[in-house]
Formats: structure tokens, C-alpha cells, sequence
């Protein structure tokens, strides 16, 4: 085990490994045994996530790992965290389409069996929510607890529905729904692209009443331009907002536009402009992330924005825009680069304790802390706090040059928000944080590198 000291702020983290019998599939911030907090890990027998699952849970203050139910279901597929019982733990729960469980008597316990129920439909936080959160085609249903310990439905709401016609027959399919960071509880439904240029979202409120079809808001693109995968919505400042980023023509050379469209009721349908624009480093092939954080302290949300830079993605890029209320940003932002190539990062945790939002890296085989600076010329201190070697680090690949212009087929997958992750952050239950790093074992499971402070 690791002790890392943040002397500023008087806070101590602690770092360990832990092997774990398989895959990781999954992972959520619950309550386990004695109602200690904690993360819930879904692990897979075989190292390709195939194969029967096991729900296991990581204390991370004790440095153990507890076995809540083993011999689950090969199709089970993902867990979140929810207060089943009303006492304010949160419990796991466990799913795979059509049934979802939950750890009781040393095995697992059915708490629904109803058709097309996946967990995995509606992205977004539901941690601390009074209901849990699926969609299907047409569909967006609230479950809530029910009577004998388990879930029923509370709620539904109608979705836009999409036939698309196949050999064996229709498919219908419903845009992707999630659900907004913050207060009141609302879910997004899109974004779908309607012709060349506008982009039509669903505003659903969760408080609505049952049956009631969302508020429409469109978005319009500028003249020429096409969306890119990264799509996120964001609340700035209380309102919601479509985070887009765009290109106008393929090429090596080519980078990624920022879009910000701010959401609302639009019965013309003509659609809005976007609210702030910026030109950014980031090929196409890369990721970038735009996040909403106060990163100066000054109680308005800034607009931060994180990517790899250069041709081969050699560069760590980080712009915050400074918020100036009412969906307005300062077009001179505050910009940090490190000269090396991350494998994954996470902003926004904050592990250092100075209400600053903060910078992971997984770089290499390191996991780098960098510390939010919400005064300086740069959002992010120009050296890490702490360093941590990352237990079974892939090795990739050497490439060639960045004078090179051959782009490699895998830079160009797996791109957007729901891209693999290999950093997980996670607010536990009644406070504290932690941040995992995935490794692998010599045969093929996974070992994470554990980091969490209270």
C-alpha cells in the first residue's frame, strides 16, 4: 500500500493493487456488508467478459475484496447502486436484459423479471435518485421499490420511436436517453440528427407527469458542418446544453470544431445556433471531452475541454473557458499541455481536497494527479502531486513519427463518450472519493490500482 500526502491541503490519499478473479465488466459506488462504502465490481469468468459473473465488493479504506454472489447469469452485464430497502444504503444492483438482482444471503436475489429492462440504456449518474432509469423503444420507465423487496415500475414516459426495416422484419429503435448532471432531475433524449443541419433533442423531466410526451428542442448546425461522435449533454449554469463537437472537411490535418448549444422549448422547430464556438487540436480520430466545472472558484461553471494533441496523439490538451453566467464563456481560455501520450484521463475529482476540480492521467504505466490552480495562467499545476505505478499496465505499441502521415484504423475507433474506459471515478456513499485504474494479469484478468481518499 501507497500513503499519498497533499501537504497544501492537509488531506491524505492511500493507493493499493488488488487482483481480481477475472474481468472487470462493470463497476458502481455502493454500501456492502455493515453498510460500509464502497464500489461493487461485476467480473467476468473469461478474459474476453464472457462467462458466468461474479459481483464482488472492494472496500477501499479495509483494502478488501468481499465475494457478494458468484455464478450469475452469462448475459449479466452491468451494476449500479440503489436504495432498495429506503435506509439510505445504497445496495447493488445487478442486471442483464429482462431481470435484475441484488446480493442477499451470500447468493444473489431476483428483485425484477420484466421483458426488455436494461440497465445499460440510459447513461448518466442515478446515484442517490428514488428510482432507477431503463429505456427501450418507446419507452422510459422509472422503478422504484416495491412491496417484499424488490422494484416495480413508477413511471413511463413515451420515447420517439425509429422502423427501420430488416430481413427477419421491423426493428424499432428509440434515441439515446440521459440523464442530466444536477437538480431537477432531467433526462435528454437524442441528440437525433433531422436533415443536413438541425439536431433535435427530447427534454424529459423526471417529476412529469406519467405519459406525458418531453419538450422539444432543436439545435442547428453551422452552414457545412457535420457532427463528430463526441456528443454530451452538460448543465451550465442550471440550464441544459448540447456539447458537440463538429468538422467541415475529412483530412490528416483536420481538428475538431466545439459546438455548445444551450436547450429549450422550440415549437418552430427552425432550431438555434450554437451559443459558443471554438477551433480546438484534437484530430478527428481522438477523443475530447467537454466537461462543466467551476475551475476558478468562482461560483459560475467554466467550460473545460480535454483531448490528446498531435498527429499521433502524442500531447495532453486541457482549455478551460472561464464562465461568464447566463451560457456565456471568455473566447481566451486558460491552456495546459504535457509533451506525453495518456492512455485514458478523468477531470473533475476532486482528491486533493481544495474544492478544485483536478486532473488523472494514465499515462503509460503512471497514474499522475494534477491539481486544479484556479488563479494561475494555467488551469493545472505545471507538476504532479503524486505519481503511482498502475499494476499491469498494457504495453502498446511503438509507432512511427508524427511526420508519419499514415493514421493506424484502431486511432480512428472507439472515440466517443461511451469509448472503453480505463480510469473509473467514483463518489462513495456518505462521502469519499476513488479512482480506479485497469491493468491486466499475466492471464488476461483484470488488477486495478486502487487510489481513494475520505
Amino acid at each position: 500500500m501507497g500513503v499519498l500526502f497533499f501537504v497544501a491541503s492537509a488531506v491524505v490519499g492511500q493507493s493499493f493493487t488488488t487482483p481480481l478473479p477475472g474481468t472487470l465488466v462493470r463497476a458502481a459506488a455502493v454500501n456492502g456488508p455493515e453498510g460500509r462504502p464502497g464500489i461493487a465490481l461485476l467480473v467476468a469468468a473469461n478474459p474476453n467478459r464472457k462467462g458466468a459473473k461474479t459481483l464482488l465488493f472492494l472496500d477501499p479504506e479495509r483494502r478488501t475484496l468481499t465475494r457478494l454472489a458468484a455464478g450469475l447469469h452469462e448475459e449479466v452485464n452491468t451494476v449500479v447502486g440503489f436504495d432498495l430497502s429506503g435506509s439510505g444504503a445504497s445496495a447493488p444492483i445487478a442486471g442483464m436484459p429482462g431481470v435484475l438482482f441484488t446480493a442477499g444471503g451470500g447468493g444473489a436475489r431476483q428483485v425484477l423479471d420484466q421483458p426488455d429492462v436494461d440497465l445499460r440504456s440510459v447513461t448518466g449518474a442515478t446515484q442517490g435518485r428514488p428510482w432507477i432509469a431503463a429505456a427501450r423503444a418507446g419507452l422510459l420507465e422509472l422503478l422504484g421499490p416495491a412491496p417484499g423487496g424488490g422494484l416495480a415500475r413508477q413511471k413511463t414516459f413515451p420515447l420517439p420511436v425509429k422502423a427501420e426495416r430488416q430481413k427477419w422484419g421491423l426493428r424499432l429503435t428509440s434515441p439515446p436517453v440521459m440523464l442530466l448532471p444536477g437538480e431537477p432531475a432531467l433526462f435528454a433524449v437524442g441528440p437525433e440528427e433531422v436533415g443536413r443541419r438541425r439536431i433535435k433533442t427530447l427534454l424529459v423531466p423526471a417529476d412529469g407527469s406519467p405519459g406525458t410526451a418531453g419538450i422539444e428542442s432543436w439545435s442547428l448546425l453551422p452552414e457545412g458542418e457535420r457532427l463528430v461522435s463526441d456528443r454530451r449533454y452538460l448543465r451550465v449554469d442550471g440550464t441544459p446544453a448540447l456539447a458537440a463537437t463538429t468538422f467541415e472537411k475529412i483530412g490528416l490535418l483536420a481538428r475538431k470544431r466545439f459546438r455548445l448549444f444551450l436547450l429549450g422549448q422550440d415549437r418552430s422547430r427552425k432550431g438555434s445556433g450554437p451559443v459558443f464556438s471554438a477551433e480546438t487540436d484534437c484530430p478527428l480520430w481522438f477523443p475530447l471531452d467537454p466537461v462543466a466545472a467551476d475551475a476558478d472558484g468562482d461560483g459560475r461553471q467554466d467550460l473545460v475541454l480535454v483531448h490528446p494533441g498531435g498527429m499521433r496523439g502524442r500531447e495532453t490538451i486541457v482549455s478551460v473557458y472561464r464562465g461568464l453566467g447566463e451560457g456565456r464563456f471568455d473566447p481566451d481560455p486558460r491552456g495546459w499541455k504535457l509533451n506525453d501520450e495518456p492512455r485514458d484521463w478523468l477531470y473533475g475529482p476532486d482528491l486533493t481536497g481544495d474544492n478544485v476540480p483536478d486532473l488523472l492521467l494514465y499515462v503509460k504505466d503512471r497514474l499522475l494527479l494534477y491539481p486544479g490552480d484556479p488563479k494561475g495562467s494555467r488551469p493545472l499545476a505545471g507538476r504532479p502531486a503524486w505519481s503511482v505505478a498502475v499494476a499491469g499496465a498494457p504495453k502498446k505499441e511503438s509507432r512511427e513519427d508524427d511526420d508519419d502521415e499514415s493514421v493506424e484504423e484502431s486511432d480512428r475507433q472507439d472515440i466517443g463518450p461511451d469509448r472503453s474506459r480505463w480510469l473509473l471515478g467514483f463518489d462513495l456513499p456518505g462521502g469519499g472519493r476513488a479512482v480506479l485504474a485497469q491493468g491486466f494479469q499475466k492471464d488476461g484478468k483484470s488488477v486495478v490500482t486502487v487510489v481513494w481518499r475520505r
